[in-house]
């Protein structure tokens, strides 16, 4: 910009108020900073590679592999944790649990070709009031399941009043769903596993139980194929869904008083949050990272083992953190628990890949 004599005559007149223009004619104050560029690919690779090899979140938990990329293809990859055995690979086969969810939902969705009903909704944001389901048998099927005894009393299937209409993490609500969904209910594991690699896309899954929100035995490469089907669209309608109908689930809070149960604040149903004080949302079939103090709005869906899948808040990264550790399953405290771990080692992937900065 050149500044006339008219110009100056101007600013003089205006005194400490000094608003320049840009060549489009648009506000640009002074002592503005221009946004930080754009990280590179090998910046953001270098990031996530340098916090994964540094930070004690990271360097603490057992062995792991993590992958990152996009709707297109894998971008980068590596292993990490504590030396105390050696890593997964991507093609390594594992239980998966509580990541089946993620899988189950999106069957849902694309079964109803995106449109849900108020119920399918309530069975898959946790607040059906089927909430006593405790584990499966490996030989039955998904209504075999539902009739079995539950380790709180009555049988899996069971419908407890107190807890419909509240947030209730509990496997029931997805098991009592499938059931009504067709022929479903009569299937045993291997016919489970052909109907729901139906979402297509080239997924293959196990189940190691007749139980869909927490059965499945997959490979990271396989999972992560699943997240790509989402983000590039073979899913076509849960990529618009995600963290749709998301409902409140921080516990004992005043901020959330239809929560009852959530394993991200308790270890147990009942308990005071001796896991965190994180206030998430829960949408169809997957978590809502979004705790107002250190949330980022990424989608994941964490399993009991510590299989962290995740898709960040932009819809435009994938990430997958990958252990079996069956030591901290028992740990007597509950911030040990694999699943919490591996959130707080991916959360900080996922921030050095946002960033292109180590954390």
């Amino acid at each position: 910009m050149v500044i006339t004599s008219k110009s100056a005559r101007y600013l003089a007149m205006a005194g400490s108020i000094i608003v320049l223009t840009g060549c489009n004619g648009s506000p640009a104050p002074l002592g503005i900073s221009n946004p930080p560029p754009t990280p590179t690919l090998q910046q953001r690779i270098d990031a996530a590679t340098n916090t994964v090899a540094s930070n004690s979140a990271c360097t603490t938990i057992t062995p792991f592999y993590w992958e990152i990329g996009d709707a297109n293809s894998f971008l980068a990859s590596g292993t990490g944790g504590d030396n105390s055995a050696l890593p997964p690979a991507s093609f390594t086969l594992m239980p998966i649990a509580s990541a089946s969810k993620w899988i189950f939902s999106t069957y849902v969705v694309k079964e109803r070709l995106g449109i849900l009903s108020a119920t399918d909704i309530k069975f898959l944001n946790f607040k059906s009031g089927y909430s006593n389901l405790s584990s499966c048998s490996t030989n039955t099927t998904v209504d075999g399941c539902l009739s079995e005894a539950s380790v709180a009393g009555g049988t899996n299937g069971d419908y407890i009043l107190a807890t419909d209409g509240q947030f209730f993490y509990n496997g029931g609500h997805m098991q009592k769903l499938a059931s009504s969904m067709g022929v479903m209910g009569s299937y045993l594991n291997a016919a489970l596993a052909i109907e729901i690699e139906t979402i297509g896309g080239g997924v293959n899954i196990e189940y190691l139980q007749p139980q869909l929100a927490g059965g499945i035995m997959a490979s990271p490469s396989q999972y992560a194929l699943f997240l790509r089907n989402i983000l590039g669209g073979t899913y076509s309608f849960m990529l618009n869904l995600l963290g749709s109908n998301a409902v409140c689930t921080h516990t004992n809070s005043i901020d959330c008083p239809t929560a009852m149960f959530n394993p991200i604040n308790q270890s147990l149903p009942g308990v005071t949050n001796d896991v965190s004080e994180e206030a998430w949302h829960y949408s169809l079939g997957h978590w809502v990272e979004d705790d107002p103090g250190v949330g980022d709005g990424a989608f994941s869906s964490a399993g009991r083992f510590g299989f962290y899948p995740w898709i960040d808040q932009s819809k435009t990264y994938y990430g997958v953190l990958a252990r079996y550790d069956t030591v901290n399953v028992t740990n007597p405290d509950p911030k040990k628990a694999p699943y919490i771990t591996s959130v707080y080692c991916g959360r900080l992937i996922r921030k050095a890949w946002e960033l292109g900065q180590a954390q």
